[in-house]
């Protein structure tokens, strides 16, 4: 049964850890996160030290000395970057190669802009990077209209083929056809109120 001294400890230990968060962290871990938790001797926790014999490390005998500077070797050609690429700010720096075929832009690159002001443990940078692929998807919709080439909406998402290859009798099928006349249905009768109203 905790005791009133145990809840103000609880409550103590949140407050100073909510004061060390940085901009965007989720909140502070459950209460039983907390140095009484752990064993005073670490020896005491389960698997401590299973490395520590050379006989029982499977890489203990390709285990070299290494003049490699970086983790990557010696890298003598990084890519440059030619338009803004977002670097997680658990990261010091760019990898030598990285791609650049989608730039951000538009509202979703400024969703980006703000999703990685966070760190990758938050969910504040993963569910705005989430919301900015959905916005994208619209913003790619629009642009395809403006250029004249719009999307293959019914074509790409497998519509004509799921009608094809239901099965006739399925309540999928119908559900198709009804919704598909509806669609058509809907097209029609604004191209006849069009109409109308351009006579008028």
């Amino acid at each position: 049964m905790p005791t009133a001294t145990d809840t103000e400890e609880d409550l103590s230990t949140q407050e100073a850890a909510r004061s060390r968060r940085s901009i965007g962290e989720d909140p502070v871990p459950a209460p039983s996160h907390s140095s009484r938790n752990v064993p005073s001797d670490f020896r005491q926790v389960n698997g401590w030290g299973a490395d520590l014999d050379p006989a029982n490390r499977p890489s203990y005998p390709k285990e070299l000395p290494s003049d490699v500077m970086t983790v990557r070797g010696d890298v003598r050609a990084w890519q440059v970057p030619q338009d803004r690429v977002h670097l997680s700010n658990e990261h010091p720096n760019l990898t030598p190669v990285f791609g650049e075929s989608v730039p951000p832009h538009g509202l979703s690159g400024l969703l980006r802009d703000y999703a990685f002001q966070f760190g990758e443990a938050t969910n504040r940078h993963w569910m705005t990077l989430l919301l900015a692929d959905r916005v994208d998807v619209f913003e790619s919709l629009i642009g395809g209209l403006a250029t004249g080439r719009p999307d293959r909406y019914i074509k790409e998402k497998g519509w004509g083929a799921k009608l094809k290859y239901a099965d006739t009798n399925t309540l999928h099928r119908k559900k198709y056809v009804l919704v598909a006349g509806a669609v058509l249905g809907a097209i029609a009768l604004g191209l006849v109120l069009n109409r109308a109203m351009a006579e008028d």
